[in-house]
Parts: C-alpha cells; sequence; structure tokens
C-alpha cells in the first residue's frame, strides 16, 4: 500500500537520522536500509527533502487533531512543545543540515498552519481584518519557531513553564506595549 511505504521510508530515515547528518544521506543508503528499489523509492518521493516533508506533514496533521482534541489551549500548545521535545534530536539534525534554510521554511509552514488550524477549532475571540490575521499568524509563528528552536538547543528546560508562557502570550496574558512618541 502506497501510504505504509511512505511510511516505511520515513521513518527508516528518521531511524538513519539518529546517528548521521541529514546531508550525509543517499537515496542508495535509504533504499537499501528499506530493502526497496530506486525505482520504488522514486515513485513515492522525488528526493531526500520530499521524505522530510512527507514525514513533517503527517507529524502535523497528527498535532492538529491531537490539539483540537484538548479541552484547552494550553494543554493543546504543551503537547505540541511536548511533541517537540520527544523529536529534538530529529529537527536538532534537521537544522545542522545544509538545507536549514529550507527546514526553517517548513517549520514556519506547519506551524503557522497549525495556528491557523488551532484558531479555526477552537474558536478565536476578537475581530480583526483578514490582512491583520495574516500579520499576526506569520507574527507568531516566526516567534513560536524561533523560541522553540532556542529552547531545543537548551539542556534543561521546564516544558510546563514553557508552554504556559507560551500560551499566555498568544491568548494575550502577556503583553507590551511601545511607549508613544519619537
Amino acid at each position: 500500500m502506497p501510504g505504509d511505504m511512505k511510511a516505511k521510508i520515513a521513518d527508516t530515515l528518521n531511524e538513519i537520522l539518529q546517528h548521521k547528518e541529514l546531508d550525509k544521506i543517499t537515496v542508495k543508503e535509504l533504499v537499501d536500509a528499506c530493502k526497496i528499489s530506486r525505482q520504488t523509492f522514486y515513485y513515492h518521493f522525488q528526493d531526500i527533502m520530499d521524505v522530510v516533508e512527507w514525514y513533517q506533514d503527517q507529524a502535523l496533521k497528527l498535532s492538529i487533531a491531537r490539539s483540537l482534541e484538548a479541552p484547552t489551549y494550553k494543554e493543546a500548545i504543551r503537547g505540541v512543545i511536548y511533541e517537540s521535545f520527544q523529536h529534538r534530536e530529529l529537527i536538532r539534525q534537521l537544522m545542522a543540515s545544509q538545507r536549514r534554510e529550507e527546514m526553517e521554511g517548513l517549520f514556519l509552514r506547519a506551524v503557522r498552519t497549525y495556528l491557523q488550524e488551532l484558531i479555526r477549532g477552537k474558536g478565536f475571540s476578537g475581530s480583526c481584518s483578514p490582512e491583520d490575521m495574516e500579520t499576526i499568524l506569520s507574527f507568531c509563528a516566526c516567534g513560536l519557531v524561533g523560541t522553540m528552536l532556542m529552547s531545543l538547543n537548551q539542556k534543561n528546560v521546564d516544558i510546563d513553564a514553557l508552554s504556559d508562557r507560551m500560551c499566555r502570550l498568544l491568548t494575550g496574558e502577556i503583553t507590551f506595549r511601545l511607549a508613544r512618541g519619537n
């Protein structure tokens, strides 16, 4: 079944990434580890980055589904942060690759989509134009991704405190205003 083969290839890549840098993994190595032909690989994916994107898309769909089941925003955000820390080494490997810029773009799009679905599924209080909503989503996605990437590189992170701060920021409990003037 095609979905199962895609998952097999992605899971195998994930296993290889535990001990080898993304930039050093070849399609040949991946197909050998999967015990499939190159033709089978190319039937499902264009290249290694296509596997990474597919894997991230699947993880995003799962995160969105879990978050929408969470009774509160705080629990939804905490779940995503915990998942990120469970995949800490994989994320760090991907960010250390020569494709860091692509990886950051993937993470930003994923977090933005996640926030958009969370707002759609859990509701939004307030009124703003579609343009303002786009700005808010982009700003929050950049802030969350940046904070998560910095946190993933720290040794001892209180995940509950981090998720609490992020949730309070997203719900407007933490705010600041620049002074008016020059």
